[in-house]
């Protein structure tokens, strides 16, 4: 009998803890809490099931259901009296498998996670459909990332149950670019480093300068929305008038690539840009890994294809995602090394 006893105390302290970790962010005041308005963003079509935001964004809500700030596990070894913690910026798709098992690793190695929808910050209810994966441009999917991380970010400088001079920022594809440009605009003071995985070219663009060292990451065989098999992700440019910048980034590529300025013209690559600046002395490196498509940790590799839009402008473009375990673990435990050397 005691034999049994076990695994269910144990399986029943689990389920406590991560349902108390799991709800840290919810437990806000009516004064932090800051709800949509119902006139905030909207889509508009711009051709056959492709679509663009227009309107104001909604600020980053604590007290929202699609916020979660997760506390390192009971068994994970601890990295200080207080955990370092990673807000972690979604994909396109909104926060899905990758996103969740970052969260999952992560709080396993004794760093908190910060994890938010900036989609459903916005109002949009769009779970259980491909509206934002495959019908939405990367410049109105990265302003609404964008918002919310920014106040993601100011948000967990007042959280007393992590240490806010140790702050990471993760971002994965459009929330890559996020990434890339929350490296401009936060504090080193609290910031220690930026993780911008399988970033595209074209949406809010590049900052000229940035604050804290960012990786840049991408698997090799990371030609998501690519043309040809071959059309990599990290060398990939695209049309200028895919841009546009956003009022809360810092000053860069897009303020001069888009629809108004050089708009026929091509954007530069994440891997030319990254290349620039750590050319100018800004603490920029680049971690490429094999057996490694879009989304480290999205799952074994899927040598897929995606169709943007509906009826005859619709266009199908390669789009290969996930990793080996190998390359997953690897990404993991590159992470770690920076966070644990820090």
């Amino acid at each position: 009998m005691t034999g049994n006893l076990k695994p269910a105390f144990f399986q029943s302290l689990l389920a406590i803890f991560f349902a108390v970790s799991f709800s840290a962010a919810q437990a806000q005041s009516a004064n932090d809490c800051r709800p949509a308005p119902a006139d905030v963003a909207r889509l508009i079509e711009i051709r056959s099931g492709f679509h663009y935001v227009e309107g104001a964004l909604a600020e980053f809500d604590p007290c929202h259901s699609s916020v979660r700030l997760s506390m390192p596990s009971f068994w994970a070894k601890k990295l200080g009296d207080k955990p370092p913690l990673m807000i972690i910026a979604h994909g396109g798709g909104g926060p899905g498998g990758a996103e969740l098992e970052m969260v999952r690793r992560l709080n396993g190695e004794g760093v908190a996670t910060l994890l938010f929808d900036a989609y459903e910050l916005n109002g949009f209810r769009y779970k259980g459909t491909m509206r934002f994966v495959l019908g939405v441009t990367n410049e109105s999917r990265q302003r609404m990332i964008f918002k919310a991380t920014l106040g993601a970010y100011q948000w967990a400088l007042t959280q007393s149950q992590i240490d806010t001079t140790r702050i990471y920022v993760n971002g994965l594809s459009n929330g890559g670019s996020v990434a890339l440009n929350m490296a401009a605009v936060v504090d080193p003071k609290h910031v220690r480093m930026v993780f911008a995985e399988g970033a595209p070219s074209t949406g809010i663009g590049m900052p000229d300068e940035i604050k804290v060292p960012l990786k840049l990451i991408f698997g090799r065989l990371d030609n998501y929305g690519g043309k040809t098999a071959d059309d990599w992700m990290f060398s990939r440019t695209d049309p200028c008038f895919l841009n546009r910048p956003s009022d809360l980034a810092a000053a860069g590529t897009a303020l001069r690539c888009n629809p108004k300025a050089n708009r026929d013209a091509a954007t530069i690559s994440t891997q030319a840009w990254g290349e620039g600046l750590a050319s100018k002395g800004f603490p920029v490196s680049f971690w490429y890994y094999d057996d490694a498509a879009h989304g480290l940790l999205a799952g074994p590799l899927n040598r897929g294809m995606r169709v943007y839009g509906t009826g005859p402008t619709a266009m199908t473009r390669y789009g290969w995602t996930g990793a080996s375990p190998d390359a997953a673990n690897q990404f993991i435990k590159d992470i770690m090394t920076e966070i644990r050397g820090q």
